[in-house]
């Protein structure tokens, strides 16, 4: 059996002819330059009947309804591969779920770039399929301190950096890295109108450098939430996270050692939830949130579960609170996973995942005070049907 894996890029930056209306802060806060472009970074891995392409894209987060629709698009061409798409969350990247556009009441999304974006998307994961030559994995995790903390409960963080590092099989040289680290990229704040990757930018870009080999960032979970602890909003500072991040990353792979990967077993599950917050609800029926909701008015999403050698990535469709995500990666590791890596906001955006028992809707959802996750949330049983799928997915692949 021979493993495989590929690589392909595309910049998704949006045109400034007409407006971008910045997702992740409050709305009507338009982009007047780009600082750095915006990409989709797809990482094609291959093994047996295994197909499966990990896309990272520079935006706040697309919904399920249009991850599938990309990943249709990939199919059409490569009918047996499967699309794992996750945002990076930045707060600097164009509105692409609707909430932030002039106005309460109008939209934010620019549909045609959304339309562009989404065949983009496609036709960069065939073109990471086409590039696939047979690989080996460096897999490391480390602990990257003091450059972002818990907004919400600061005694619960998640610090780790997770690494994956894929290497051509002749040559030993790097294919490309992937990283995932818990933090939002917001570094830069509310009143920055220039589009970035925030300090996901620096991170890849460290990394690039050392190795001559692409980078591809993914966030973990980052709920909570898990926010730069850098000491000013300014791109100096963002650039001073990333580069820690990058240094540790280089470092931690530096001493990883090489392995052929014998594993990789992809397994996903869908599952229903309902949608309870009234602010949601609203959302949907003005058409600002798009979608469609089963009969009963509860809506579908999806998680997935990567073996891949030693390592287990757990994909969840959203943004889950630290405590819940140290109690995902204990139950990876108690399987066997050596690595255990969560990465958020993939393949849906249900904005936060919290515990069940955490859960404390406010009276008045439009000032929140500290309970601002819980009215950026689809509902209460979303942590617990998380937690579900997660059991059902080991349950069916345990190595």
């Amino acid at each position: 059996m021979s493993f495989f894996a590929g690589y392909a890029e595309s910049i998704i930056t949006p045109s400034l002819e007409r407006p971008v209306y910045l997702a992740g802060f409050g709305r009507n806060r338009r982009a007047t330059s780009v600082h750095d472009d915006l990409y989709v970074r797809a990482l094609a891995l291959q093994m047996e009947k295994v197909s499966l392409v990990l896309a990272a894209v520079d935006l706040i987060g697309l919904p399920r309804h249009v991850a599938q629709a990309i990943e249709r698009g990939m199919q059409r061409t490569a009918p047996e591969a499967q699309l794992v798409l996750a945002a990076t969350h930045t707060h600097h990247g164009p509105d692409t779920l609707g909430l932030w556009g002039p106005n309460e009441w109008t939209r934010g999304v620019d549909e045609s770039y959304l339309d562009w974006l989404e065949q983009t998307i496609a036709e960069t994961a065939v073109k990471a399929l086409r590039t696939v030559q047979p690989a080996r994995m460096r897999a490391a995790s480390t602990q990257v301190s003091g450059v972002a903390r818990n907004a919400r409960d600061p005694a619960i963080l998640d610090e780790e950096l997770s690494c994956l590092q894929f290497v051509a099989s002749d040559e030993l040289r790097p294919l490309a890295t992937l990283l995932v680290y818990p933090c939002h990229p917001e570094v830069l704040w509310d009143d920055n109108p220039h589009i970035t990757s925030d300090y996901l930018h620096m991170m890849r870009f460290v990394v690039e450098q050392a190795t001559g080999a692409p980078c591809l960032g993914m966030v973990g979970a980052l709920g909570g939430m898990m926010t730069p602890a850098m000491p000013g909003h300014a791109f100096e500072d963002a650039a001073r996270m990333g580069a820690i991040l990058g240094g540790a990353a280089l470092t931690a792979l530096r001493d990883a050692p090489l392995q052929t990967v014998e594993q990789m077993e992809y397994r996903r599950r869908s599952f229903t939830l309902p949608l309870t917050n009234p602010l949601f609800q609203m959302a949907m029926r003005v058409g600002l949130l798009t979608g469609l909701l089963n009969e009963d008015g509860s809506l579908t999403t999806e998680a997935s579960l990567l073996w891949l050698g030693d390592a287990a990535i757990f994909f969840m469709p959203g943004e889950v609170l630290p405590k819940l995500g140290l109690q995902y990666k204990a139950m990876l590791r108690a399987v066997g996973a050596r690595h255990a890596v969560l990465v958020g906001l993939a393949n849906d955006e249900l904005g936060y995942i919290l515990p069940a028992e955490a859960f404390l809707y406010p009276d008045d959802p439009l000032n929140p005070g500290a309970h601002y996750e819980e009215s950026m949330s689809v509902g209460v049983e979303a942590g617990p049907k998380l937690t579900a799928a997660l059991e059902a997915l080991l349950a069916a692949a345990l190595p």
